[in-house]
């Protein structure tokens, strides 16, 4: 019968592989390729890690299957399904992680459950989030620099990321962010307010000053670098230099975060070794495992429906009557895997038109990807990007840009699925997963046009827009 039974579990666990196999493969590899993300890869042995150190409380706890796990399980497997019709991995990601957390939850029960509460948790540090604190962390390191100069009265000038001192020009990249060192910290933070702490709003302090402090420091280590190349004459801080500083740094970091934790630990608590009991399960788990198995594998197979339903696209929308085809655009614009494409001039106003149609689904190529570019980089820089109403339901965006010989243009563009349209990307993504979701048909369009005079740009895009939906 015990055999049975565990042959029973591994129904759910297959189940759940053949649904997130592939996003969790898409995890590992970016496990393996940014060293942002390169934590992850201890994630799971430190979570059986502290598994096995409860083994006995485990034990001794009933085994009895939790219900309500099971009811929110859909919850997860929808965003999947969101996340893998939009091309979203941090949906697919985070339903991975969380469906198994619910999973795991349900077939342990809830009794046994608490007990391993902490590494059931600890498994959504193997989600690569954080991406979108990038930015903000690259101004608060500039921010921090500069104030940190200033209470040392090195003379020093701000500009956005960049950072001018009198022999020397600094610009606070990506890498230079604090991002890897502050999602480390964060697990490491987490990981030390388990053992260290038992009073929850202990913990909950700790993981605050985990966010915090590799935030400060990674401000005074950007100081620290500034500082060296100006007493130095610029001869050091730059290049290997730079990411030695910044890898010893992480070390003091972290063995900061260990010393706090240390000094204001609570007091271990007196634990008695409990018995290993065996302890029989009081609810029919042949039910609740056929439930959970059904659920995984009915969404893999909505997730396959999408996956086959690649349309042939014959054309594009059809271009401004007075303007003349063109095999090529002024100012960069490429769609690679777009189903059609086509350009188009206007001699008289100097208006240049690109649109470019997609399949819904298809294998190769979609509407919103890091492949698509809207103009050269490399030529072109934004000076200004303000929202454009075409009509009372659609906004486009309007870039205007400048080359580096100083030439100026003026980017008007937004985004169709069938007749819905807008500049924004991720909503984008998310009305056409929907379609795809419930089985609906079409195609997704890029429409951009740019001209010398503003004007003219923005006439010509609401007429363009007017056109589209009369003749889609």
């Amino acid at each position: 019968m015990g055999k049975n039974k565990t042959v029973l579990f591994i129904l759910p666990i297959v189940s759940w592989g053949l649904l997130y196999n592939q996003a969790f493969l898409d995890m590992i590899s970016i496990w393996s390729t940014s060293k942002t993300y390169e934590h992850g890869f201890f994630i799971i042995p430190i979570c059986l890690w502290v598994a096995w150190l409860q083994r006995r409380q485990f034990f001794a706890q009933p085994h009895d299957i939790a219900w309500w796990p099971i009811f929110l399980l859909p919850l997860p497997n929808l965003l999947w399904l969101v996340g893998y019709a939009a091309d979203l991995a941090l949906f697919e990601h985070i339903a991975a992680i969380t469906s198994l957390q619910l999973m795991l939850w349900a077939l342990l029960g809830t009794p046994r459950a608490r007990v391993m509460w902490f590494p059931i948790c600890y498994l959504i540090y193997c989600v690569p989030f954080g991406e979108q604190l990038i930015a903000p962390l690259q101004e608060i390191t500039a921010e921090l620099a500069i104030t940190f100069l200033g209470l040392m009265n090195i003379p020093a000038y701000h500009e956005g990321l960049s950072i001018t001192i009198p022999n020397g020009h600094f610009y606070v990249a990506e890498a230079c962010s604090g991002i890897r060192f502050l999602i480390s910290s964060l697990a490491i933070g987490c990981l030390f307010a388990y053992f260290q702490f038992t009073k929850v709003w202990k913990r909950i302090a700790f993981m605050g000053f985990s966010f915090i402090f590799p935030i400060i420091a990674n401000g005074i280590r950007a100081t620290g670098i500034i500082l060296i190349g100006y007493f130095t004459d610029m001869a050091h801080a730059t290049g290997a230099d730079h990411l030695v500083y910044g890898w010893v740094f992480f070390s003091i970091v972290i063995v900061c975060i260990f010393l706090v934790a240390n000094r204001f630990a609570d007091p271990l608590p007196d634990s008695a070794n409990p018995s290993a009991t065996s302890q029989p399960i009081s609810a029919p788990p042949i039910k609740a495992v056929g439930l959970v198995s059904a659920l995984l594998l009915s969404f893999a197979l909505w997730g396959k429906s999408i996956s086959l339903s690649e349309q042939v696209i014959l054309a594009t929308t059809p271009m401004l009557s007075d303007s003349q085809p063109t095999d090529h655009s002024t100012w960069g614009i490429t769609f690679p895997h777009a189903s059609r494409s086509q350009s188009a001039v206007n001699r008289e106003t100097d208006t240049y038109f690109y649109t470019a149609r997609y399949s819904l689904w298809q294998n190769k190529g979609e509407l919103i990807s890091s492949e698509n570019t809207l103009f050269d980089k490399d030529v072109w820089s934004v000076g200004q990007s303000i929202p454009l109403e075409l009509d009372t339901q659609t906004q486009a965006n309007s870039l205007s840009l400048t080359s580096k010989t100083g030439k100026k243009i003026q980017l008007v563009y937004w985004y169709c699925v069938n007749r819905f349209c807008s500049h924004d990307p991720i909503t984008i993504k998310l009305f056409q997963a929907g379609l795809l979701i419930t089985g609906g048909q079409g195609h997704a369009d890029v429409f951009a046009i740019t001209s010398h005079d503003p004007n003219i740009a923005k006439q010509q895009a609401r007429r363009w827009l007017l056109e589209s939906n009369t003749n889609p």
